[in-house]
């Protein structure tokens, strides 16, 4: 990894294990099954209380700096509280009246209890809360650790090679088509899936990681030296180019863009290459000093990751799916046309229409959706709405949706100024990276539910922690 310089600030504080606990929960979390059950949920719960115990031991002798450096990240932390605070004001028992105030839906649907819940299902409600928390927590850390170039630039190698595990791992399984099972669920490798149970969900995992990588690329091309003039020294660097970092990372990309395109995710690949392609024309305009290695980068991985790679693994399938409409049976199930998958998302839009303010509860959706289908749906069952926005405002109402969006909007705003004023490379970098992560997962989720994929959510939350860390590290390195 690359030695990037070290901010005198971070020397004050002895956290090495709580960094490298960091690193340890973001690589962990996907690979037991996305940690989309209960118990792999309540791992990241003990991982994260044990990394905020480790916290507050590290900076128990220098509270002030603490609360200064906590005070500068007050606006996405404030978000995220309130967010924790709604998700367990929805399993607080209340007094009736106040219940039909808030929300006279809810309070019909539990008449005549004498203590009633804003949410519908309180028990799932309680595990969601809990994985609010666990956001929370994991957003505290990252910008409680990670307040140096070094560690910023490990934490971005750290999802990098994390991606290119999964990348490999996926790639591995499918092409044995391995079939097993764990903890009593059958993974069924018919699909490149990783460690994940969908392959959307590795698609949307991969898109992250790839573009904190593309990120790390733009940031080491900040370090480009001027080309000689005779041709030996030229050799020379082409040479040195071949067997250094840059070139190794660049692997590492491509062997992910592998994986993206073997998942067959429409929605997978149509964001990442979107985002690439619209952040990429961003950076060409917000920074033109940089803007030749930006376009020569953005230039080769389009041409390299979509017409070579692309071509030799089949991209031509995952066009073939997206330009599908009706529904295709395939070997392990059935894959929906985006036609179809959406028909959840407008059906649950009813949802909101009689929960508007509060929702129904985190993670209730699928439970109230039974009420709402429509004779189309048959026996059929429905998890999810393929559609986070969707989910979101039925689990915690146009107030939760309205809280996380100024969460987005106010993180994508941050790296955008980043961008348009910083030239340290590393900061301007991760920014990039950040911005283009985030447009793909705001893509991807019109008609997915990455986000309710703990391990999904928990690397979206430390990657919009990497954003506001880079917009604090000191200027001129």
């Amino acid at each position: 990894m690359p030695h990037w310089p070290t901010d005198d600030a971070a020397q004050h504080i002895k956290d090495d294990p709580v960094f490298w606990g960091l690193l340890l929960l973001l690589v962990w979390a996907p690979l037991p099954l996305g940690s989309n059950r209960f118990w792999a949920a309540g791992l990241l719960l003990v991982m994260v209380l044990l990394l905020l115990l480790g916290s507050l031991l590290s900076w128990w002798h220098h509270p002030g700096t603490a609360w200064l450096r906590i005070k500068t990240f007050r606006w996405p932390l404030s978000l995220m509280g309130l967010m924790v605070l709604l998700s367990w004001l929805q399993t607080l028992p209340l007094p009736p009246t106040w219940v039909a105030f808030l929300s006279p839906m809810a309070a019909a649907a539990q008449s005549p209890a004498k203590l009633m819940t804003l949410s519908l299902d309180v028990y799932q409600a309680r595990f969601i809360a809990t994985l609010s928390f666990v956001y929370f927590g994991v957003f505290l850390v990252s910008v409680l650790t990670v307040q140096s170039h070094q560690r910023l630039g490990t934490l971005a190698h750290a999802l990098v090679w994390s991606g290119v595990f999964q990348a490999v791992f996926a790639a591995v399984m499918w092409s044995v088509h391995a079939k097993y099972q764990v903890f009593y669920v059958d993974i069924s490798h018919n699909d490149a899936i990783g460690t994940f149970v969908n392959r959307n969900h590795l698609a949307g995992y991969l898109c992250m990681c790839l573009s904190v990588g593309i990120g790390l690329m733009l940031a080491k091309l900040g370090h480009v030296r001027r080309s000689p003039s005779n041709w030996r020294a030229r050799l020379v660097n082409l040479l040195e180019f071949i067997l250094s970092a840059k070139m190794r990372l660049r692997l590492l990309l491509i062997v992910m863009v592998i994986a993206l395109v073997l998942t067959r995710s429409r929605m997978g690949n149509s964001a990442f290459f979107s985002a690439m392609l619209v952040v990429g024309a961003l950076a060409v305009v917000l920074a033109r000093k940089t803007a030749p290695h930006t376009i020569v980068l953005i230039a080769s991985l389009v041409v390299i990751d979509i017409f070579v790679v692309g071509t030799w693994v089949g991209l031509e399938k995952v066009v073939e799916r997206v330009q599908g409409t009706t529904l295709m049976t395939v070997e392990g199930g059935v894959s929906e046309s985006i036609e179809a998958r959406s028909e959840a998302a407008r059906t649950a839009l009813s949802i909101i229409k009689d929960y508007p303010l509060f929702g129904t509860g985190g993670g209730s959706f699928y439970n109230i959706f039974l009420s709402y289908r429509t004779p189309n749906y048959g026996y059929n069952y429905v998890d999810h709405a393929h559609n986070d926005y969707v989910e979101i405002a039925t689990d915690f109402g146009l107030l939760g949706l309205g809280i996380l969006g100024l969460l987005v909007a106010l993180s994508l705003w941050t790296v955008v100024k980043v961008m348009a004023t910083r030239r340290s490379p590393l900061p301007w970098g991760i920014a990039f990276g950040v911005a283009m992560s985030m447009v793909a997962m705001l893509i991807h989720s019109t008609v997915d539910f990455n986000l309710q994929i703990p391990s999904n959510a928990l690397t979206m939350v430390v990657i919009l922690s990497m954003g506001w860390v880079a917009k604090t590290l000191p200027r001129g390195t």
